[in-house]
């Protein structure tokens, strides 16, 4: 039915959270590239740990057969943060997983999550996603900003006082410690969600970032530290997608 309906994809992505556990993932594959032809691009969502129990010789055949490239949430690269976020990885199982990866000629994105430290570890949490960054040297890195969501477990522990959320300005801040502490070549750079959007009164002053690491590193930061100053001196509300989330004036995510 989808072959029908999209019959002319150019891209498609397996919808799984870690699609690569299938022991058939290499036919399943396969047959995805029979139905859609024209599709040059499959991705898929993958997790640390499973690149590294693949290893990079079994990551190349599932490439061969037309995989390619691979989402790893990083989310953080301080050790504390994944413990609190009960990622189930460390710092460390990333970096092998994503070099699995690397060698394996799959492309590779990580996705950080702002704000998943909170107050507490904002430079700790910059600076270890960085460091996991540099020893990868991923072709892509995407923004995400944490959201506490109602029911979530996190909710509960920021009623307990035990989580307390970045506030706007500190989620730039964080942003530019993390691009600061980058030294990665050939790497696209994106803050492509809404979740990164900030608002004076009912203006978005800031979409995100985007450009090519390292030349467009300047231009990035610089965008950053223009906001920061604007920010230093409005007299509106600033807001984020956290705070409008909380007054139920954002409902989806």
């Amino acid at each position: 039915m989808a072959a029908k309906i999209y019959k002319g994809a150019k891209t498609v992505f397996i919808a799984d959270s870690d699609s690569l556990v299938m022991k058939n993932i290499e036919e399943i594959i396969r047959y995805i590239k029979f139905q859609f032809p024209n599709a040059d691009r499959i991705t898929s969502y993958a997790r640390a740990k499973t690149l590294m129990k693949l290893g990079s010789d079994r990551l190349k055949k599932i490439k061969n057969a037309g995989l390619t490239r691979v989402h790893v949430g990083l989310e953080s690269g301080d050790e504390k943060t994944l413990e609190f976020m009960q990622k189930g990885v460390t710092p460390q199982d990333i970096i092998n997983g994503g070099k699995e990866a690397k060698q394996s000629g799959l492309e590779l994105s990580f996705y950080i999550l702002i704000g998943a430290g909170g107050k507490e570890r904002i430079q700790e949490h910059a600076i270890g996603s960085a460091k996991v960054c540099n020893e990868v040297n991923p072709d892509f890195i995407r923004l995400r900003t944490l959201v506490v969501q109602r029911g979530s477990f996190l909710e509960e522990k920021k009623k307990n006082g035990e989580y307390a959320p970045t506030s706007p300005v500190e989620k730039l801040q964080e942003i530019k410690l993390f691009l600061e502490n980058l030294q990665v070549n050939n790497c696209e750079f994106a803050s492509d969600h809404f979740t990164n959007n900030i608002w004076v009164d009912n203006t978005v002053v800031y979409r995100g970032i985007y450009g090519f690491l390292p030349q467009d590193k300047k231009d990035m930061l610089d965008l950053l530290n223009s906001t920061l100053n604007f920010l230093s001196f409005t007299d509106g509300e600033i807001l984020d997608a956290t705070i409008l989330y909380d007054r139920g004036l954002i409902n989806s995510l």
